[in-house]
């Protein structure tokens, strides 16, 4: 099967799709108009200019059924003419043997690798047709491309981070806006900004990155969704390791200990060091603040129950649009993955500078567990199967918190002068590195040689 260049169609679908549910509307409107007014009811008006606020006002009905019947002809066209004159060079062969099809997958088809590259297909959910064309080495220059963006982006996003952290803190925010001071000194209030200020504003200025990271791994050329979803938890794990996890902490401990540096330069290590601990408390509450707020909004889901009944009463006229709004998504494997590997390192990494962060931890993982399962066997419907190659991706970023909390343990035990555990971590790393290489060779690389879909 020749894959084709569908953009006119999809285009013309989408917007003849759009008139087919605007017209069940209005249509439900209009007998909802019946029950509750005149017999022969009111019939519902539209307007054809920018997003029906402006232009001639016509019967939505009559508009909607002339805009369906214009759109028909016009698809039935458009879709013959792609046919015909808008192939592309990619392909789909479908085999009746899975042995043929595994051994057409793994050989080489060509002596240079850009001329024909052959791959397992993955599902028809997961395929994003607008990469399939890109070619091999395009891919790779788009990589690189995308890889330097994404570094630019964690590194201008760890100045606001770090003002955040610096910032949201009451002191300064009673230096900054004093006339809040007096609603601040409020003990209840104080209590509450106190715990949670700084946890809440981080929590919301992240949630505007994961869609940005997404449309970057798609721009990569990556030809499946699957991939893409990985590749974006990958950017997005590294993002929230170098800007939480780093960028808060060096940010609070320069904020706490910048007038000592100034007086005396030389000493900036050993004042990084004693203020590391400082920065636990940071640390615990975002856990806690995860946990207790997170997975109680999880098991409840009160905010898109309330999304829900007010699509309900004032949107959804259908039994489609119903349904459309019930409707739960899957469970986001982009962000929630690096959240939990996030937790991860911080755990890890504190876990001996401030060891109550552990149960923290252990709660954390052991309600996640209880809560996730219920909610992914129970709750959310997947919009796509990529057979458990979810896992490398998680194998790979663990091992990579742990070297991180190896490497974080050998420069704080050497500032602190303990030098006997400094030498004793030396062989932690090299075993680490030595481990990750094994599980690449011996168990990860399985998942690049069966199954359908990329790693």
């Amino acid at each position: 099967m020749v894959v084709t260049n569908n953009r006119e169609v999809n285009k013309i679908y989408k917007n003849l799709e759009g008139y087919k549910k605007k017209l069940a509307h209005a249509e439900a409107v209009y007998d909802g108009s019946k029950k509750t007014g005149k017999p022969e009811g009111l019939r519902p008006t539209t307007k054809t200019g920018l997003l029906g606020l402006f232009g001639k006002k016509v019967d939505s009905i009559e508009h909607y059924n002339e805009k369906i019947k214009e759109l028909i002809p016009k698809l039935e066209a458009e879709q013959k003419a792609t046919l015909r004159e808008k192939q592309q060079a990619c392909a789909f062969v479908f085999f009746t043997n899975r042995v043929a099809a595994a051994s057409a997958a793994q050989s080489l088809h060509a002596q240079m690798v850009d001329t024909w590259t052959a791959t397992e297909a993955p599902e028809p959910r997961q395929i994003i047709w607008s990469n399939l064309k890109i070619k091999y080495f395009q891919r790779i220059i788009r990589q690189y491309v995308v890889s330097f963006i994404v570094a630019l982006t964690i590194l201008f996003y760890m100045i606001p981070i770090g003002l955040i952290s610096a910032l949201t803190t009451l002191d300064n925010l009673k230096k900054l806006l004093p006339f809040l001071k007096s609603i601040v000194d409020i003990a209840a209030v104080k209590t509450v900004l106190e715990a949670y200020l700084p946890q809440i504003a981080l929590l919301v200025f992240l949630a505007l990155l994961p869609k940005l990271l997404m449309a970057l791994s798609k721009a990569e050329g990556i030809p499946s969704v699957g991939h893409a979803v990985r590749a974006t938890s990958g950017k997005y794990f590294y993002f929230t390791v170098l800007n939480i996890f780093i960028g808060v902490t060096l940010g609070a401990t320069l904020f706490t200990t910048l007038k000592s540096i100034e007086d005396k330069p030389n000493s900036i290590v050993s004042l990084l060091a004693s203020s590391l601990p400082g920065n636990a408390t940071f640390f615990l509450t975002f856990v806690a603040l995860k946990f207790f707020v997170g997975y109680g909004l999880e098991l409840s889901r009160i905010v898109p129950l309330i999304i829900f009944h007010l699509k309900k009463k004032y949107l959804c006229k259908t039994e489609a649009e119903l349904k459309q709004a019930w409707l739960p998504g899957d469970l986001g494997y982009a962000t929630r993955i690096p959240g939990d590997m996030l937790v991860i390192t911080i755990a890890l990494c504190y876990s001996v500078i401030a060891p109550l962060i552990i149960p923290f931890g252990v709660v954390y993982f052991g309600l996640g567990w209880l809560v996730l399962r219920n909610q992914a066997l129970k709750v959310y419907v997947p919009s796509f199967e990529s057979y458990g190659r979810m896992w490398p991706h998680i194998n790979a970023r663990v091992i990579a918190a742990l070297i991180l909390f190896q490497v974080t343990m050998f420069g704080y035990f050497g500032v602190k002068k303990f030098f006997y555990c400094t030498l004793l971590l030396i062989p932690l790393p090299i075993i680490s590195l030595l481990f990750a290489y094994v599980c690449r060779e011996e168990i990860l690389s399985i998942f690049r040689r069966h199954g359908p879909g990329s790693c």
